[in-house]
């Protein structure tokens, strides 16, 4: 098995379990299916999802948060997600048209499920935070192809209410392939504010694509990672970025110049974002000038930032990020948009006049070459 060294900055324990310093080797393998991590010539667990019967978990419902999980057709990972949220007072299950049964799995796992159609990535998130059901002012929000390790879960119950802040950030361990992307400046890139003080947090309705949070005031740092692990394959996975390919190619057509965004962001514009300004900046500014954007990602993730250290998954990886941004821009073109001529040819004809099919000839007496003949 390949072997890498943790990304540099990472924090030193993993779970309850305390691993080297960032210069020391970790690999990570599968053990039925749960992430595991081997450390000279040891093998040790990830912090399992809570709801595992472990005795410093948080007892059920004991933490006053309310979980929601955003979810449509998520029968293969539904259960995982409310089981690991199983610590907060109140689990909402918002669905937007699932046809597979998630909402009775969810219902069965003892989320209550409330029903409305999809508004878009933040549309959705505020709809489901305003609403009078909510019991809690501290919402986390979950995705349904996500979950929360033991060690997530005690530091929240830990933390949540007793610290002058408004939002927790913390970031995100995305598995590829079986794999954790450790590398590729993913994980180190992958902080977000889930975890929303409600009277002081709000989403971008207007944004179709975006999941972020804007907050008046202070965030904290949470110490341990949030997981993002897809079970429902990568033909489906693929699919889903397809989609999320057109949604951004719309939000980059609705950009304006760079320089002009500049000029936003620097007279604060993005001052309440829970984007940091470099990362605001990079996307918005310094990005849509970069030439050759598909290799240039390709270049920049697996060599710059050592992709290459998380296996073949790493490489596949990559390859996917830059087919991802090849799409977007194929999507952001006119001939990407229905009808495909980009408005370059002329309208078709509301109708068209054929011709009638001339009477058959008898060919019978001349053999039909001669009639042939006649007729080219």
């Amino acid at each position: 098995m390949a072997r890498r060294p943790r990304p540099p900055g990472d924090r030193p324990h993993i779970g309850a379990h305390p691993l080297r310093r960032f210069d020391d080797t970790v690999d990570v393998c599968s053990n039925g299916g749960r992430p595991m991590i081997r450390t000279r010539g040891t093998t040790r667990s990830l912090a399992p999802p809570y709801g595992t019967t472990i005795p410093s978990a948080p007892p059920p419902r004991s933490v006053p948060v309310t979980a929601i999980i955003l979810a449509r057709d998520e029968c293969h990972d539904i259960a995982r997600a409310v089981r690991s949220v199983g610590w907060c007072r109140q689990v909402v299950v918002v669905d937007s048209g699932s046809t597979d049964g998630t909402q009775q799995i969810a219902r069965a796992q003892g989320a209550t499920v409330w029903e409305e159609p999809w508004r878009g990535f933040a549309g959705q998130r505020e709809w489901a935070m305003r609403n009078p059901g909510v019991q809690h002012d501290w919402v986390y929000f979950l995705d349904a192809d996500e979950w929360i390790p033991t060690d997530l879960a005690n530091e929240i119950a830990a933390r949540v209410g007793r610290e002058n802040c408004v939002a927790y950030i913390h970031r995100r361990r995305f598995f590829f392939l079986g794999r954790w992307i450790a590398h590729c400046g993913w994980y180190s890139n992958s902080w977000q504010a889930r975890l929303l003080d409600r009277r002081f947090s709000s989403f971008a309705t207007t944004d179709q694509f975006s999941e972020r949070a804007s907050v008046k005031g202070t965030m904290l740092r949470l110490a341990c990672d949030l997981v993002d692990e897809d079970s429902k394959g990568l033909t489906c996975w693929l699919h889903k970025h397809v989609t999320y390919a057109e949604l951004e190619a719309g939000r980059r057509a609705a950009l304006v110049p760079p320089f002009r965004r500049l000029k936003q962001v620097l007279a604060g514009g993005s001052e309440e974002s829970t984007r940091p300004l470099p990362r605001t900046i990079a996307r918005d500014i310094v990005f849509p000038l970069v030439p050759f954007k598909a290799l240039a990602i390709f270049v920049y993730m697996y060599l710059f930032r050592s992709g290459w250290r998380d296996g073949w998954q790493g490489l596949a990886f990559c390859i996917h990020r830059a087919w991802y941004e090849k799409m977007i821009y194929l999507l952001g073109r006119p001939e990407a948009l229905p009808g495909g001529s980009g408005g370059n040819l002329a309208p078709a004809p509301d109708s068209i006049d054929i011709p009638p099919v001339p009477p058959a000839t008898d060919t019978a007496n001349d053999g039909g070459f001669h009639a042939l003949r006649c007729s080219s």
